[in-house]
């Protein structure tokens, strides 16, 4: 019976012992160009974020939000950072994006966030799949631009970059963010 219990204490110390360095959180979202879907890497230079003040990972993420500032783009390419500044972000209606974390549900190292993400004035939930690996949690999620009504800004971002993505860019974004596990 003791090593029952034993068993059940050390399960449950796993369970609620990580500890997210939530002041190291990295953000960033990945859109393509071309026919073939070449990447393009991006963050924002002024997210503020808010955690929650629980141990683990729903007690720090739950709920928890980030505001995003649309005007500081950053992908290391200042022509890039210009178009998306201009072609894309400035036709939205508001200045900055929220996530809100709705629910987690965990897994051993992995599982699923469901992120609540409003642009535009439009709300869509957006399931992230996350892993623990490395010493870090590493959560990504896909979404599409036009489920926000961002049909214009993505038509008016494609004309501004038609030559240099050979027609093509795309509406689908992978947003995620990486945290330290102590």
């Amino acid at each position: 019976m003791k090593k029952i219990i034993l068993a059940f204490a050390l399960l449950l110390s796993f369970c609620f012992g990580i500890t997210l360095d939530t002041a190291q959180t990295q953000m960033y979202w990945e859109a393509y160009k071309l026919a073939n879907k070449t990447a393009v890497k991006g963050s924002f230079a002024d997210i503020k974020y808010q955690f929650g003040k629980q141990d683990g990972i729903s007690g720090k993420l739950l709920g928890s939000t980030a505001i995003i500032d649309l005007k500081k783009v950053i992908t290391g390419n200042p022509a890039s950072e210009k178009n998306l500044t201009l072609g894309f972000f400035q036709k939205f209606s508001g200045k900055n994006i929220k996530v809100k974390i709705e629910k987690i549900i965990e897994g051993e190292n992995q599982g699923t966030i469901l992120a609540k993400v409003t642009m535009n004035k439009k709300s869509q939930l957006v399931p992230m799949q996350y892993q623990i690996e490395n010493g870090k949690l590493i959560a990504k999620g896909v979404f599409d631009v036009l489920s926000f009504k961002l049909s214009e800004a993505l038509e008016n971002l494609s004309k501004v970059c038609e030559k240099l993505h050979n027609g093509y860019t795309w509406s689908q974004v992978e947003i995620g963010f990486v945290i330290p596990v102590k």
